[in-house]
Formats: C-alpha cells, structure tokens, sequence
C-alpha cells in the first residue's frame, strides 16, 4: 500500500518554504526598508525646527535601531510561524495515517 501521507509531508513542506521565501523577499525587505524611510522623513519634519545636534542624531539612530528591532523580530515570528505550521502539519498527517493504518503495515 501507498503511503497516503507523502503528499501532506510534500505540501506542508513546500508551503512552509514558501513563506520563509516570501518572509525573506527582497520585496519585503524594501517594504520594511520604505516604510523606515517615511516614519524618518515623519519624525524629521515632526523636528524640522530643532538644531542638527546630538540630541536629534541619538533619536534618529535609536529609531533606526527601534524600527530595525521590530522589523528583525517580526521577520523571526513569521518564520516560527511556518516552522510550527509544518510540524502541525506533520504531527497530523502522521496521526491520521496511524488511524488509518493502525497495524504499521503499507
């Protein structure tokens, strides 16, 4: 007999490539990269009259650093997200496939 799973294994495997891919795509990077750039040109207008100090380059550099947090630590969830998916997946299909075929012979 066919093992029946082989095809959950193979989508949940490939979906979950998927999303690490798309999670990794240079158009979400220059999603996170333009949407850094508006909230710097945002806060800079927002401080337009204050003094080019040190003061305004220490929260512009801390900005930077906020935004690239977030978007390093948002970029790990989706991809803890696909990771856990997959394993679901797996955990599922291996489960219905023990129901299916309790004595472990194919």
């Amino acid at each position: 007999m066919q093992d029946l799973t082989q095809p959950f294994v193979k989508l949940s495997t490939a979906n979950a490539e998927l999303i690490t891919r798309f999670a990794q795509s240079q158009d979400m990077t220059d999603l996170v990269n333009t949407s850094a750039q508006k909230y710097l040109e945002l806060a800079q207008k927002a401080f337009g009259g204050a003094a080019a100090s040190g003061a305004q380059a220490d929260l512009i550099r801390s900005l930077t650093e906020n935004y690239s947090t977030f978007a390093r630590e948002h970029a790990e969830s989706l991809m803890g997200i696909a990771a856990e998916a997959q394993a679901q997946m797996t955990q599922q299909v291996a489960d219905a496939s023990k129901i299916m075929n309790p004595t472990g012979s194919r």
